[in-house]
């Protein structure tokens, strides 16, 4: 894996306030992964067990059969997955072919032990229910 993942996992919302210690373990804990256009990364309903972080390419998210968002690089599926293991809310296909790194969340679990992440962890929670305090408000 190149130091082209250690840039995106310090772009991404997620990871962005890790030191690069730690994102250098993350990263050697993933690996890179490679999906066809037209292919799932993930169902809905199915059970958790990758976060994918977009490197190349583009992919569309659905939920209920109705169109949520498109995904580009440094977009990211299952970061809720990765800590609750609860059932995929959505079904992410690849549009054009797409390349992601990817996080099985049991090589995860044990990264929660450490206060960074958890901490990191809890500043993504923040920032999204902030987000969803603001759109509910305006």
């Amino acid at each position: 894996m190149t130091d082209e993942i250690i840039s995106a996992l310090e772009a991404s919302e997620m990871f962005r306030d890790l030191p690069a210690k730690r994102l250098k373990q993350i990263r050697d804990a993933g690996r890179e992964m490679t999906f066809a256009a037209g292919s799932a990364l993930v169902d809905e309903g199915d059970e958790a067990g990758r976060f994918f972080l977009i490197l190349d390419g583009s992919a569309e998210v659905t939920a209920h059969g109705e169109k949520r968002a498109t995904l580009g690089p440094g977009g990211a599926v299952g970061e809720l997955a990765l800590i609750d293991g609860g059932p995929r809310s959505a079904t992410v296909t690849a549009v054009s072919d797409l390349r992601a790194f990817s996080l099985a969340s049991w090589n995860f679990k044990p990264f929660l032990d450490e206060p960074d992440v958890l901490h990191a962890i809890v500043a993504m929670l923040c920032r999204r229910l902030r987000g969803t305090e603001t759109a509910a408000q305006g």
